[in-house]
């Protein structure tokens, strides 16, 4: 496994940073819709409002990180570059943005027009980056980094299981916006966006970030050889037995299990290395990094649940726990690393530092931030302790207690507003970083052997 990122092939600024900020403003529509339905959006999984919050979660606060992500990841540890990285970025975020808003609006107010709204806007989101990603891994598939394998398999099948997501998603939304029967297409349309594309990706992004990042030993080889193709072919073979009638349950059954134990030795595995981490503290990152693996550990007594028991409710705090607290703690946890060091990296990127002029990258070095500065400890950890809550809450709301389906929604704005508070105070150092060095001349240092200007 490569243990180095090439940040010599990081993206411009712009390409990975609007999809990350759609994160807390989604989160605040997703918060304001939670308060307007109060418990009532806990009830059922069909529910208007419910269907509105679980694709505010999934496309406007998951899917915008992970493509984001997608982009950065590969062209830093793959060698993979998405060309041309900022028109593809800018159209692929406009509409999926408004393709987003469309089909909450067409699930709050059943509207047609705006399902088929929706269709338009993210079918063009998603072919736009499906075939660029696509083209680039094809293109660029000779000049991959030799330790790059861990990454690319579980991206392929990621990239795999989102274009299958996405079918049946537009399918089943064709199906509404034209007023016919729904096909009985849900099931697939959760499994692979969720254990497929969701799963994979974060599965793939951790066997790098975690060792790099977090310090922590490699993942066994067995496993990040191994697991990567397992888990789309189960996803396959539940497909398939799940379209098929007269087969026995148990097979089904047996498939589910299979793909839980899969997830589940991965999770453990996470676990123990997030746990001897060389480290020593455990910052905000890691912390949601706990809290994301241990909601998704849940899930398997909650499926457990959903399977055998008699419980309405079970769905929708597997639900949660995949979404909310698995994907979403995580996502949260890797905006705290990666935006923090973008905007570092490209302040020192803006730099203009003549020749031989060791002086003058003196006074750049005293002005530019370091990276620990841009969101400070304190603040991400506040948002870690308020999200836990969120995770808690929903989790409860989800179970049938109400007094948690009240708190649910402005907990959900309370930590949306803290992200967005954490996130803009970045931009606003790196913002006033560079002004500051765009106002000191080239020649504010003096040159070698001479006093340097005042700074």
């Amino acid at each position: 496994m490569q243990r180095a990122l090439d940040f010599d092939k990081t993206p411009a600024l712009g390409v990975p940073l609007p999809f990350f900020l759609n994160v807390p403003v989604f989160g605040l529509l997703a918060g304001l819709l939670a308060v307007w339905a109060g418990p009532q959006a806990f009830t059922s999984r069909w529910g208007a409002a419910t269907l509105a919050m679980t694709h505010l979660w999934t496309l406007g606060i998951l899917g915008s990180a992970m493509l984001g992500a997608l982009i950065q990841i590969l062209a830093v540890a793959c060698n993979v570059a998405v060309a041309p990285a900022r028109a593809i970025a800018a159209s692929v975020h406009a509409l999926l943005t408004l393709g987003t808003l469309a089909l909450a609006a067409g699930f709050l107010w059943w509207s047609p027009p705006a399902w088929l709204a929706a269709i338009a806007l993210l079918g063009s989101a998603f072919v736009i980056y499906l075939s660029a990603s696509g083209l680039a891994l094809w293109r660029q598939r000779r000049q991959v980094y030799k330790g790059a394998r861990e990454i690319l398999v579980p991206v392929r099948g990621a990239l795999a299981a989102l274009t299958l997501t996405v079918l049946i998603g537009l399918g089943m939304a064709g199906a509404l916006g034209m007023g016919m029967a729904l096909p009985d297409w849900v099931g697939g349309h959760i499994l692979w966006g969720l254990l497929g594309w969701g799963g994979l990706l974060l599965m793939g992004m951790s066997f790098q970030l975690l060792p790099i990042f977090q310090l922590t030993e490699i993942y066994p080889k067995p496993l990040t050889r191994w697991l990567p193709l397992l888990i789309p072919g189960l996803l396959l073979a539940w497909t398939a037995l799940d379209a098929s009638n007269g087969l026995p349950r148990l097979m089904r059954e047996t498939v589910e299990l299979l793909l839980a134990g899969a997830y589940v030795s991965w999770i453990g595995a996470s676990l123990h290395r997030l746990s001897t981490r060389k480290r020593p503290t455990a910052e905000p990152t890691t912390l949601f990094w706990f809290t994301g693996l241990i909601s998704l550990l849940a899930c398997a007594p909650a499926w457990i649940w959903l399977r055998h028991g008699q419980a309405p409710q079970a769905a929708m705090v597997l639900g949660v726990l995949l979404i909310v607290g698995g994907l979403g703690a995580i996502v949260h946890g890797m905006l705290y690393k990666i935006v923090p060091f973008l905007l570092w990296k490209h302040a020192q990127d803006a730099m203009v530092i003549p020749d031989r002029n060791p002086a003058q990258a003196r006074v750049y070095l005293k002005i530019l931030p370091k990276m620990a500065a841009y969101i400070p400890v304190r603040p991400a950890q506040w948002h870690w302790a308020l999200y836990v809550l969120v995770v808690l809450s929903w989790g409860l709301a989800a179970a049938g207690w109400p007094p948690a389906g009240q708190a649910a929604g402005p907990l959900l704005l309370a930590s949306a507003a803290l992200l967005s508070w954490n996130l803009g105070r970045a931009l606003r150092l790196y913002r006033h970083t560079l002004r500051i060095m765009a106002a000191l001349p080239h020649h504010a240092a003096a040159a070698p052997g001479q006093p340097a200007a005042d700074a």
